[in-house]
């Protein structure tokens, strides 16, 4: 049984997954701040994002192995129900509970609004490549390999100096 109070673990949980909160709500606002410099194409503005997305990325970390290593301490294994297993014994009112499903929330949003700028960042990277392709004499709808699983590209293109 672990040495501290149901109480004082709550107590503690708590505010480690409300700052958590915090940190993975400042995440999501420059996720999101993200996507408008993307389609803004506004180089200055994702330089400033990367600094704030790092600096959160960071905190979130050393919450969650904060998190982790009170509970490990409290003796609740690591693993995928270390959670489960606290809410169980301390949770009095779904106090921990509704704080940590806030966190997943957050968190599963974050996640979709990354895989979006990701997917915008390959899209602005094909039409890069597309476009020096175009600039080197290829097609600019080259794909990597023809029907017969040959390379697609013009073999006759041109050095970017020649173009």
């Amino acid at each position: 049984m672990p040495s501290i109070t149901p109480d004082e673990a709550r107590a503690r949980i708590v505010d480690v997954i409300g700052d958590s909160v915090y940190q993975a709500l400042g995440l999501k606002e420059a996720l999101e701040d993200e996507r408008r410099a993307l389609e803004a194409q506004d180089i200055d503005a994702l330089n400033a994002i990367v600094d704030s997305k790092t600096s959160c990325v960071q905190e979130l970390q050393r919450l969650d192995q904060q998190r982790s290593d009170l509970c490990r301490q409290w003796g609740f294994e690591d693993g995928p129900h270390q959670m489960t297993a606290l809410i169980e014994w301390c949770d009095e009112n779904q106090l921990i509970s509704s704080r940590w499903e806030q966190l997943m929330v957050i968190a599963a949003e974050g996640s979709a609004l990354n895989m979006t700028n990701g997917a915008i960042i390959r899209l602005r990277q094909q039409q890069i490549d597309a476009s020096l392709s175009v600039l080197r004499g290829g097609s600019p709808a080259a794909g990597t390999y023809n029907r017969q699983g040959g390379d697609a590209g013009d073999h006759q293109s041109r050095s970017l100096a020649e173009a």
